[in-house]
């Protein structure tokens, strides 16, 4: 081989990788590869140390994963206790706000009726046994109960003591068949007598005159009269007159002011006033 053919030869090899490499740059131009290509051969060490990092920094993430997974698990039970607490709180603050509105309601119904002389109670229970239907309360003998005591709630009339022990109870419902309680209507100012009717029954007035124009929607009170009660404690209101005209009374159906279930704090009067007519019973 001579020395022209090899001058020759080198310089299409020079010109194959001049052209070679334009059609690379072009490559790498169009694909927005040329400046990371670029940045290598500006600085090679940079190039790598970066690409190195973010391979690294890939790594990291995936070994944290679990970390930050554990990390979320304990801020969610940490959430959802202190949910619960607040919840508790919230309820007790409620059943704080309910109590404070009975006591209110019951502290100005004593203020309308300074003459009479009370003690508060709580109810502890109701009565389970089926042949009379009372509730049980936490104050007796030793706090100056004594059968026969009128039981007021902030709504109305409960009822009446009917057996004492030391520190507490029983008191029967209005709505028990064996009470009797005198009382009047607002409106008319008729008077008759409440009996009770019984477990799921609304008490009713008997014995009132065929006088009374009797309307739905009166309030009934105690009249006071017989002196077991005193005057003008809330029993209902009239959700149901029965009149004949060919009978001597009609008879009105009440819807009791006190809701038996859920009272929590009564007043026992232990103290009223009332007309003596013990004179007029005695013989002459």
């Amino acid at each position: 081989m001579n020395l022209g053919q090899t001058q020759q030869r080198i310089r299409w090899i020079t010109l194959a990788i001049l052209v070679g490499s334009a059609i690379l740059l072009t490559v790498l131009d169009s694909t927005g590869a040329l400046s990371g290509v670029m940045g290598f051969v500006r600085d090679p060490l940079t190039y790598i140390s970066s690409w190195t990092s973010a391979r690294t920094d890939s790594v990291a993430d995936i070994v944290a994963g679990p970390r930050n997974l554990e990390t979320a698990l304990q801020e969610i039970d940490r959430l959802r206790t202190e949910n619960d607490t607040l919840r508790k709180e919230n309820e007790q603050l409620l059943e704080d706000a309910g109590e404070a509105q009975i006591l209110r309601q019951m502290f100005d119904r004593a203020a309308e009726t300074p003459e009479y002389r009370r003690i508060t109670a709580d109810v502890i229970g109701q009565d389970t046994n089926p042949a009379i239907q009372s509730i049980l309360i936490n104050k007796g003998y030793d706090d100056g109960v004594r059968v026969g005591m009128p039981i007021e709630a902030a709504r109305g009339l409960v009822g009446q003591v009917y057996r004492v022990t030391n520190n507490a109870a029983q008191v029967a419902l209005l709505t028990e068949t064996a009470s009797a309680i005198p009382v009047r209507l607002g409106s008319t100012r008729a008077t008759g007598m409440l009996r009770g009717a019984g477990r799921g029954a609304l008490p009713t007035i008997d014995w009132i005159d065929l006088q009374y124009d009797v309307q739905v929607g009166e309030l009934v009170t105690t009249s006071g009269l017989g002196g077991k009660f005193p005057e003008n404690l809330v029993i209902g209101r009239v959700v149901n007159v029965e009149r004949n005209e060919a009978e001597l009374f009609q008879q009105a159906t009440v819807q009791p002011a006190v809701d038996f279930n859920a009272i929590e704090i009564v007043f026992v009067v232990t103290e009223f006033n009332t007309d003596n007519t013990e004179i007029f019973s005695e013989g002459p």
